[in-house]
Parts: structure tokens; sequence; C-alpha cells
């Protein structure tokens, strides 16, 4: 019996993303959204494998992030924060299980089989 492709959600801020149209291609099952709330709610009423935020949408509002509401609604749910520039601090932010640079959509695809796998 053949599994479903991996449900991906891919929180951006524009419409045409390049991200989305590599995961489409690699074989991901992609759900988009550009809210936090969105993705949050995607992920309440939907089975998904991984979230992959962009920079722009990983707001911190005292002390708690769109990444750690995600962990509070399955735990095992992989999240991918896609960053532009350096990441100063070397540790992951909390709820973030992998970081990789924004516009390095092979990076991206190579993070994601390597967490839905393990």
């Amino acid at each position: 019996m053949r599994h479903p492709p991996p449900t991906i959600v891919l929180l951006v801020d524009r419409r045409h993303s390049r991200t989305a149209k590599t995961l489409r291609g690699s074989g991901y099952r992609l759900m988009m959204t550009f809210t936090p709330d969105h993705a949050v709610a995607i992920c309440v009423n939907n089975r998904v494998d991984a979230v992959i935020l962009d920079q722009e949408h990983f707001i911190q509002t005292e002390g708690w992030s769109v990444a750690q509401s995600l962990k509070m609604i399955r735990r095992s749910l992989c999240v991918i924060l896609m960053v532009r520039g350096k990441l100063i601090d070397q540790t992951l932010p909390e709820g973030v299980d992998k970081v990789v640079p924004a516009h390095e959509d092979r990076e991206l695809v190579e993070a994601l089989k390597e967490i839905l796998e393990a």
C-alpha cells in the first residue's frame, strides 16, 4: 500500500512563491497560508507533517511564538524556519526543528527529507 505524500504547510508573504513550486515539484502535498493564525488553524484541522515558516512570520510575542503554538497541536510536527541572512544565535528558537536559509530551496527539500524520514 502506497502512503500519501507528506503534507506541508507553507507560511509565506507572497502568493507566487518559488519555494512552493519547488516543494510541489518534489512531490509534497502543499497547503499555503499567509498568516500565522491560519497556519495554526490548518494544523488543527488537517493531518500535517511539517510547517515551513518564513522568517517574516516568525513573530515572538511575550516569549511565545507561532512555532510553539504549532508544537502544542502536535509535538511531533516538524517546524522549519527559513531565515534571511545569518542567524546570530546558533541555538534554535523554541519550537523550531531546523533553520535553513531563505531562497535555498534544495537545502530546504533536503532538510524536509532528513526530518520526515527520521
